[in-house]
């Protein structure tokens, strides 16, 4: 029987399943434009503490729990690590045996899994407050029962609910109330101007594809501004790497003795259908008065150092998507924007400049929308949604 035939007997678990299994079948997002500055700008603005590696929310509260435990043990700080990343393991185990199949971090690799879910999650258990103190995981396990007789030292949140009894027996990914609530407050506390807090505040779901479709009356007028840009950002370069990928197949094309690319041809007519579609939906966008620059300012309040490489290839290729009737295979600004760019990024793994990268092109790379965590954020929503 197929892990997932039990969801056919009940509507909302299979429509629950199915956000999940969506998300995780979502293509793979390779930066090969270098728009992970902006991208993660913007998503670090709406979502904080998502990533798109983590999986259940749940994990923001067993990763507490496991290290509650290891620095409750009278050890060393090496002892310590090894009681936790054991328990990381035992912790997967036990989620197997609850019946959870989705977003099971180690269900494949078992106890050869090199991430381990802490490392996944580490940095959202700090920007949400749930880690209240600052320092890597290996500072964290030099703490002790001793050391932290000290009442003043706080490690994790006050209010952080207990960890249940059978967690590394019997395990599931199913939020209680009183966690929904907790994680929650730590939304609140640490979030309160985003649209991820807006919208956990509505105790509801979301099943909209793209965040700039959600129509709640309670978003922000700031938090509309960014989705405007976030938006307009998503549409207009997905344009340029679809152009990306077009131009990789013609060249790709005219090499007969690549054995890779013999479908180059009919991936080449692909990416121009997909063009044409995309020029197609750029008039939505209005382009014409967009303001780069308080996109850029926006990013500039974030951690992400947006170079001024990376403001001119976004204005040079806004410039192209504005004038959307050229025909771009043979616009030579447009080719040589994506030739300098690629370029200054990689140097002498440019697939556009050198056949040696070019045979370890997939067929396709970095060809989707980018969609600024929405999918986690939205399974995270989902999940606070039905606690209880």
């Amino acid at each position: 029987m197929s892990y997932l035939a039990w969801i056919d007997f009940d509507p909302e678990e299979r429509r629950r399943a199915q956000t999940l299994i969506d998300l995780f079948k979502q293509p793979e997002a390779r930066d090969e434009l270098g728009l992970g500055t902006v991208r993660d700008g913007l998503a670090d603005l709406l979502f904080p503490g998502t990533s798109t590696i983590q999986t259940r929310l749940r994990y923001m509260l067993f990763i507490p729990w496991i290290y509650l435990a290891a620095q409750s043990q009278k050890a060393t700080q090496a002892e310590r690590t090894a009681i936790a990343r054991n328990s990381e393991f035992q912790l997967s185990e036990a989620l197997l045996s609850g019946g959870e199949t989705i977003g099971v971090i180690g269900r494949d690799a078992g106890r050869d899994l090199k991430r381990l879910a802490s490392s996944v999650y580490w940095a959202g258990l700090n920007t949400l407050g749930i880690r209240t103190l600052t320092g890597s995981q290996a500072t964290f396990l030099a703490y002790g029962p001793e050391s932290l007789k000290d009442h003043d030292l706080k490690l994790w949140a006050s209010s952080l609910p207990k960890a249940p009894g059978n967690l590394f027996d019997e395990a599931t990914f199913a939020l209680t109330q009183e966690e929904a609530d907790f994680l929650r407050d730590r939304v609140a506390s640490n979030a309160k101007r985003t649209l991820l807090n807006e919208l956990a505040r509505t105790g509801k779901p979301y099943s909209q594809d793209w965040p700039w479709q959600l129509n709640e009356n309670t978003i922000s007028s700031s938090n509309r501004a960014i989705l405007r840009h976030a938006e307009r950002f998503s549409g207009v370069m997905y344009g340029a790497s679809l152009f990306y990928n077009l131009l990789l197949a013609l060249r790709a094309a005219a090499r007969p003795n690549a054995k890779k690319h013999a479908d180059a041809p009919a991936l080449a007519d692909d990416y121009r259908s997909r063009l044409e579609e995309w020029k197609a939906e750029l008039e939505h966008l209005n382009l014409g008065d967009w303001d780069l620059d308080d996109l850029f300012s926006l990013i500039g309040k974030t951690s992400h150092n947006l170079t001024k490489t990376s403001r001119d290839f976004v204005r040079g290729w806004v410039t192209i998507a504005q004038n959307g009737s050229v025909q771009l295979e043979a616009n030579s600004l447009a080719i040589e924007l994506l030739k300098q760019r690629e370029h200054g990024l990689k140097r002498l793994k440019a697939r556009l400049l050198y056949d040696a990268p070019l045979e370890r092109w997939s067929g396709a790379s970095g060809d989707a929308r980018l969609d600024f965590r929405w999918g986690i954020a939205r399974s995270y929503l989902g999940e606070l949604a039905h606690a209880g």
